[in-house]
């Protein structure tokens, strides 16, 4: 269970004082504003959450490390991309194209990288299994990570132009010798 907002009442004041500004910002939205403000003007502590719950926190945040893992994900899937010759049989490799994340069990990741492609206009280029789809619909993190541990054996210099080999090996690194 998430802890609960606890307010103090300069926090409040605070976010009073902001909601007016918006209030009169944002003429169509006044109605919204001003409901979140009496709110919290009137000490309704029940309601604190429900105002502010788009807000993130505890394990819904996605760590430095975390996003850095996927930008290099998608880094390395732009690189197998771009190194994958034309008339590679890619039928025995699952994963060929960066499908997303799953939109249950890996939200965060999902949502950063559509984030950064979409809002920050980074790794545009990195094709997707589905376009514009960003749920893998099944957990891909951790064939992620085992790409990323055997492209990471790569030389840096060589990794934006993989030998044939080299992608291979990364490619097959996403099947799952355990759990097959």
């Amino acid at each position: 269970m998430t802890k609960s907002l606890i307010l103090s009442k300069i926090d409040r004041i605070f976010l009073i004082n902001q909601l007016r500004i918006l209030e009169i910002l944002y003429p169509d939205e006044s109605n919204q504003f001003s409901v979140k403000r009496e709110a919290l003007e009137r000490g309704y502590e029940l309601l604190y959450d429900s105002n502010y719950s788009s807000i993130l926190d505890g394990d819904d945040i996605l760590t430095k490390k975390e996003c850095i893992e996927v930008w290099n994900t998608m880094n390395m899937f732009a690189a197998i991309q771009k190194s994958m010759p034309k008339n590679m049989d890619i039928s025995k490799f699952p994963m060929t194209k960066f499908v997303g994340y799953d939109a249950i069990t890996e939200a965060k990741f999902m949502n950063f990288a559509q984030y950064t492609v979409e809002r920050l206009k980074k790794f545009e280029y990195v094709a997707l299994n589905k376009l514009g789809n960003w749920n893998s619909n099944h957990q891909v993190r951790s064939t992620y990570l085992r790409m990323l541990k055997t492209w990471s054996t790569i030389p840096p210099r060589e990794r934006l132009a993989m030998t044939l080999e080299q992608v291979s090996l990364v490619l097959t690194s996403a099947i799952d010798m355990e759990n097959r």
